[in-house]
């Protein structure tokens, strides 16, 4: 952490770091040459998917209607496309429950916290969004 409380340098080149760190006795790693640290990153560490945006309209649902549900995820690492998504509930049913935009009726009433994507990239990593709606009765 001495790191970022000092100079930081960080140019990235075929998997190699270069980190601008005087010799402290805060620097876990040695510095080599001038002062600077190099470190061997590992390709093959994968990110998993990130939910930036999500939307419920209406969040309050009628009974026999139904709300849109649309969620904006991306992979840091990977192919936005490649993302595998799932819906679940403990009750109601999705229009779509492979794809990011669907719609969610309402079986039971009351409100439902355990609307869940899940969305998975293309290396296996998964990530779970939880979103409420509120199944009005009649």
């Amino acid at each position: 952490m001495a790191c970022l409380r000092s100079f930081l340098l960080c140019s990235s080149f075929a998997g190699l770091a270069l980190l601008g760190c005087g010799a402290d006795e805060h620097t876990q790693i040695p510095p080599v040459g001038d002062g600077l640290t190099t470190l061997q990153l590992d390709p093959t560490l994968n990110e998993c998917p990130r939910f930036t945006q999500s939307l419920v309209i209406p969040q309050a649902i009628p009974p026999r209607l139904s709300a849109e549900v649309v969620v904006i995820a991306t992979d840091p690492d990977g192919l936005d496309s490649a993302i595998q998504y799932t819906w679940s509930a403990p009750s109601g049913s999705f229009t779509e429950p492979k794809q990011p935009t669907t719609r969610y009726g309402c079986d039971a009433r009351g409100t439902q916290v355990a609307l869940r994507l899940d969305a998975v990239d293309g290396r296996g990593c998964q990530s779970r969004l939880a979103l409420v709606v509120n199944c009005l009765d009649e």
